[in-house]
């Protein structure tokens, strides 16, 4: 092999190193993903960055007893505002800083919803997220959130709202979050949302 022929596959192999590290840095990879299983229900969550959009994706699913998927519900949050309300359950501040709101949807403290929507196949669809204590048989377990993506039939509105009609249902995934979990989860978010801002000096002009 010449010199030249050497040097040639000595930058291809950098080239293809390259490719492979910014390969291993794709966020469009889960950021987080956990799995659960029942006696009887299996399932996921998944978070992922839009930051085009400054965004997380959430998304909830089933899977079937075989592994496969049934249902799958993703929606998604502000960034800024999903990680500053994980980080004030960690902290310890979430009661006072989100408290119930029955006008949003909440009915419990230490509670976060987000209301979003799109057009899909043609049709306005409302897409809504939302966070509170879980519950089981009408008690109230403050130990642990239950974290549930939906999609509903919506209206569009003149300001470009997404009205949904809750009495229409399109896909409905829900998952118990434990409070240990979400310190896992906040940690990782914030180093996640650290990490964009120091390389994007321009990152608030989404």
């Amino acid at each position: 092999m010449s010199f030249e022929e050497s040097v040639e596959s000595f930058l291809d192999d950098l080239q293809e190193k390259d490719k492979e590290t910014t390969q291993e840095k794709n966020y469009e990879k889960p950021l987080y993903k956990k799995w659960f299983r029942s006696k009887t229900q299996s399932g996921f969550l998944s978070i992922r960055p839009w930051f085009q959009g400054l965004k997380f994706s959430i998304d909830i699913g089933k899977t079937s007893s075989e592994g496969k998927l049934d249902s799958s519900t993703a929606c998604f949050v502000d960034a800024v505002d999903f990680a500053a309300y994980l980080k004030a359950i960690v902290d310890g501040n979430a009661v006072l800083n989100f408290p119930a709101n029955t006008r949003m949807g909440t009915t419990t403290d230490e509670s976060f919803v987000s209301y979003g929507g799109a057009i899909i196949n043609n049709q306005p669809v409302s897409r809504i997220f939302k966070c509170q204590y879980w519950s089981s048989n009408d008690v109230v377990d403050t130990t642990a959130f239950i974290w549930k993506s939906g999609h509903f039939k919506a209206r569009k509105s003149d300001s470009g709202a997404f009205i949904p009609d809750m009495k229409a249902p399109l896909s409905v995934d829900s998952i118990k979050v434990t409070r240990t979990e979400i310190v896992s989860i906040s940690y990782l978010l914030g180093l996640c949302l650290h990490s964009h801002v120091s390389n994007n000096v321009d990152w608030y002009e989404v």
